[in-house]
C-alpha cells in the first residue's frame, strides 16, 4: 500500500488523468522539479487514439514506474489493460490497443489502487471514495477505518483477472452504467456518486470537468476533483494544496 511522506522543504506534484498527455506531464514535473510525484492513473485511451500511440504511452509508463520518487495509480482506463476480465473494461478500449500494450511487458503490480500522503493527511484515488460506497462496504466504517477497508482493493487489484471475485472496489456505478449503486474508486462519478466521508480530505479526478472542483465537508472533511484535461494539477508541500495551472 501507497505511502508518500514529505521531509521538511519537500515538494509533491499530483498530475491527474493523462489519457496519453505523458510529454505535457513530464513537462510539468521538469517546471516544478518536485521531489516526489503522486499520478492518478487513466494513462491510456483517448478519442482518435492508436495502437502506435498506446504503444508509445506504455514505454513511457514502463520507464516511469521505474523511478521510485513516484507513486502511479490504476484508473480505469488502465484496468481495461490490466485485467484479462470483459466486463472490467471501458469505453475506448481496443483489442490493438490491448495487443500493443501487453507487448511493452508492463508489470501491472507496481501500479497502486490508492495513496496517503503525510500519513492520512490526505488520500488519492483516481476517482474517489464515496460515503455511500463505503457503507456498502462497511456499514458503520468512519474515516478512522478507511485504512483498513482500503484493504480489499488491493486484493481486487490481485485478483483483477479472476472471474470468480466480485471486485466490488473496481466496480462501476449506476451513473457510469455499471451493476453497482455507487462506483468504487476507480469509477466513481463525481456529480452523480461522489459524497464526503466525514472527516476524510481526498484528490481525485475521473470525472472531467473545465475547472478543479474543490468542496468541504462534515466533520473537516476536504476534496479536489481536479480532472481537467491536464490543465491543472496540485502541488503539496506539507502545509497546503495549491492548484496550479499547467503550461499550455
Amino acid at each position: 500500500m501507497a505511502e508518500v511522506r514529505l521531509r521538511p522543504g519537500e515538494r509533491l506534484l499530483v498530475i491527474p488523468d493523462i489519457h496519453h498527455k505523458w510529454i505535457k506531464a513530464e513537462a510539468i514535473i521538469r517546471a516544478e522539479s518536485p521531489d516526489k510525484v503522486v499520478f492518478l492513473g487513466d494513462y491510456f485511451d483517448d478519442f482518435g487514439d492508436s495502437p502506435m500511440i498506446a504503444a508509445g504511452t506504455a514505454r513511457w509508463l514502463k520507464r516511469s514506474l521505474a523511478d521510485r520518487s513516484r507513486v502511479h495509480l490504476v484508473g480505469n482506463h488502465d484496468l481495461s489493460y490490466m485485467s484479462g476480465l470483459p466486463r472490467l473494461r471501458c469505453s475506448g478500449y481496443g483489442t490493438a490497443k490491448h495487443v500493443a500494450i501487453a507487448s511493452c511487458g508492463i508489470d501491472w503490480s507496481q501500479l497502486e489502487p490508492f495513496c496517503w500522503i503525510d500519513g492520512d493527511a490526505w488520500l488519492c484515488t483516481h476517482a474517489g471514495l464515496s460515503a455511500p460506497f463505503l457503507e456498502s462496504v462497511r456499514p458503520g466504517a468512519a474515516a478512522g477505518d478507511v485504512g483498513d477497508v482500503l484493504k480489499g482493493s488491493v486484493e481486487d487489484m490481485d485478483r483483477a483477472s479472476d472471474a470468480g471475485h466480485r471486485h466490488p472496489f473496481l466496480q462501476a456505478g449506476a451513473a457510469r452504467g455499471g451493476p453497482s449503486e455507487t462506483g468504487g474508486i476507480v469509477w466513481c462519478d463525481y456529480g452523480e456518486e461522489y459524497e464526503d466521508v466525514p472527516g476524510l480530505r481526498q484528490i481525485f479526478g475521473h470525472t472531467r470537468g473545465p475547472r478543479v472542483r474543490h468542496g468541504l465537508g462534515p466533520g473537516g472533511a476536504e476534496h479536489y476533483c481536479i480532472d481537467t484535461v491536464l490543465n491543472h494539477y496540485i502541488v503539496y508541500d506539507g502545509s497546503g494544496i495549491r492548484v496550479r495551472v499547467a503550461p499550455a
